[in-house]
């Protein structure tokens, strides 16, 4: 079985920490074969469109992958899924193109439910001056496999879009996961993000503010326990024509047992980004001894006029908050429990779906 290698860091550190890029060398291979992905519309409003590729249009810049260098190195072909005129359907297909034209309060609420080893892509895109909220929830009965899926957001001038991916994946999936965004003018997208199954999760976003005031704003929540573990790649370029963009990107998380969690954050200042600003913020909660923590925070500057800030918080429960707990009857290990919880429902909240929020709920307490 080769070996393939994902998220690759953009400027790369001392070979010897091993932080670079992952390698992949389990239950992935360059020949392995993907079944279509069967998606299930929950809930759509009749603004937004279902279109095939070729009807998309847009100047803005091609995305990029966070993930993968080139998807073709799985082989993967992506076939397009039409419109049936349903809201209550399951397609099957593997490129689901959504559009939306108008500012939308409503969400599109899309089921993923792999079987198998699957592939799939999503296009978000959003018109000028429209405002779209699309809730994307990965979830399977007991199974096995490798789920890839490939998400883009194209905001076109004045736009919003509100992406919200959650993954409920049993245990026995292997996960690769690639967000990728691009902003045009005085465009916003935001990503809501919870990485709560599968045994193993490559997880990476690509963000291109490429014109004036882009902005980007993320929050991610994961849990890791056992011997499951998390490797994540998160970029946000402020581009040559990204005067005054914005980004802010967050991670939280808990790790038990023996987890292992690889994070890299990356703000990309290029030259002519002049006003832009980036921060990014890590909280980790270690609440084992042999659970393993790898966190690389790195700020790219060419540009004089800009402003990054980073920050981590690496640790466990504090003595006071302990005996604080305890003194209220509630012991060492519900305390470490509810503050796991507190994590995921502090961006579970961000979900604007109640049917989303309680499948959330149910996973964990599960």
């Amino acid at each position: 079985m080769s070996t393939l290698t994902l998220n690759r860091i953009p400027a790369e550190t001392w070979t010897w920490l091993k932080m670079n890029k992952a390698w992949v060398d389990e239950k992935i291979d360059s020949d392995l074969s993907f079944e279509n992905a069967e998606y299930k519309i929950v809930s759509k409003p009749e603004s937004v469109k279902i279109l095939s590729e070729k009807d998309l249009k847009t100047s803005l810049p091609q995305t990029v992958s966070a993930v993968f260098a080139k998807t073709s190195e799985l082989g993967i072909q992506y076939k397009e899924v039409k419109e049936s005129g349903s809201d209550e359907i399951t397609m099957a297909g593997e490129k689901l193109v959504i559009e939306a034209s108008k500012k939308e309060t409503s969400p599109v609420v899309i089921h993923l439910e792999p079987k198998g080893n699957t592939a799939s892509c999503q296009i978000i895109h959003a018109l000028p001056d429209s405002e779209v909220t699309v809730i994307l929830v990965t979830k399977a009965e007991k199974a096995s496999g490798v789920n890839f899926i490939r998400t883009k957001c194209l905001a076109e001038e004045n736009s919003k879009i509100h992406l919200c991916k959650v993954q409920l994946l049993p245990e026995g999936f292997c996960h690769v996961d690639s967000t990728e965004n691009v902003c045009g003018e005085n465009a916003k997208i935001k990503f809501t993000e919870l990485q709560l199954g599968a045994d193993s999760v490559y997880t990476g976003v690509h963000t291109n503010l490429s014109e004036y005031k882009a902005a980007y704003k993320s929050d991610t929540a994961y849990y890791r326990k056992g011997n499951q573990k998390i490797d994540m790649n998160y970029v946000c370029a402020h581009g040559p024509k990204g005067k005054k963009s914005e980004c802010s990107m967050a991670v939280a998380g808990t790790l038990v047992d023996e987890a292992l969690k690889t994070y890299r954050g990356t703000i990309d200042f290029k030259r002519g980004c002049a006003g832009a600003k980036g921060n990014e913020t890590e909280d980790t909660l270690l609440l084992s001894p042999k659970a393993v923590n790898r966190s690389v925070p790195i700020i790219l500057c060419d540009e004089e006029d800009v402003e990054g800030e980073h920050g981590a918080s690496i640790g466990r429960l504090n003595d006071d908050m302990l005996f604080y707990m305890e003194s209220h009857g509630i012991s060492e290990e519900e305390a470490c429990a509810l503050m796991a919880r507190a994590k995921i429902n502090a961006v579970n909240a961000k979900i604007p779906d109640e049917e989303t929020q309680n499948l959330v709920e149910n996973f964990v307490n599960s």
